[in-house]
């Protein structure tokens, strides 16, 4: 038989919580939670045996849910999670909001349960949602991820300012091609499509800088442009960091100069 966990949800960031999610959901459409007393690490991926993107956001349990204290993780895979948002926009009465997540033990880790459900309850309204497998989504930790994304790993980084992120977007919806070029050439950071526009976004301090970078239209949505945007370049992925996000994306690259 499962055991429950009660979640009263803090009316105030109710919006905020969902709208993470919808974020979450552009790189993929089956979202995973890990909520323990601390943070609820959420994230979505693409891609199998190669990650071609990531993006999590890492929240404290305290700001979005009256939980009480408990002395163990709960895993929550949320499949069809553009829907689900969806449904969360029906909720009118945000001052009763509670999620009963459904659990098992998991058998690899006493510390650990499974998710099997969500029950989302508000006055009249209900959602019953079943959780996906565990093997949907790849496990990823706090503690693995802050190894994997520490910035004093990185290789190199440029800038963009956000009115020059903004027009990169509005020129990438003109054009057809699929993908961004990011060229670097002595230093000059310059991004285009072929045969269509570039523009000049940055000059490196280190002039011997040459590299050739290739960005995947469709994740230009996933960045934050709300301030200047810095790209971190890692040995084989590019990471955007903001206080309690990441973005990491998966490149094509060559580099004469490393």
């Amino acid at each position: 038989m499962a055991n429950k966990l009660k979640l009263k949800v803090k009316p105030e960031q109710f919006s905020l919580f969902i709208s993470k999610l919808e974020e979450i959901a552009s790189i993929d459409d089956t979202i995973k939670l890990k909520i323990d007393n601390d943070d609820i690490l959420m994230y979505s991926m693409l891609g199998g045996n190669v990650l071609l993107a990531y993006k999590n956001f890492l929240l404290p349990t305290k700001d979005f849910f009256d939980l009480g204290e408990i002395d163990y993780k709960i895993d929550l895979i949320l499949p069809n999670a553009k829907k689900f948002v969806k449904n969360m926009a029906f909720i009118k009465d945000m001052d009763k909001i509670n999620f009963d997540i459904s659990y098992k033990p998991s058998p690899d880790d006493s510390d650990l349960y499974i998710a099997r459900s969500l029950h989302i309850s508000s006055g009249k309204f209900k959602v019953n949602w079943l959780s996906g497998e565990g093997y949907e989504v790849r496990d990823i930790g706090k503690e693995a991820l802050s190894q994997r994304l520490d910035l004093r790993n990185m290789k190199w980084s440029f800038k963009i300012e956000t009115s020059d992120y903004l027009d990169i977007k509005k020129l990438s919806n003109i054009n057809s091609e699929k993908i961004i070029n990011m060229n670097v050439v002595n230093g000059v950071v310059v991004l285009s499509e072929t045969s269509s526009w570039e523009l000049e976004i940055d000059r490196l301090e280190d002039t011997s800088r040459n590299a050739s970078l290739i960005l995947n239209k469709r994740f230009l949505n996933c960045i934050d442009d709300k301030k200047d945007i810095t790209f971190n370049i890692f040995d084989n992925f590019m990471l955007i960091k903001d206080d309690n996000s990441n973005l990491m994306l998966s490149f094509e690259q060559s580099f004469s100069d490393d």
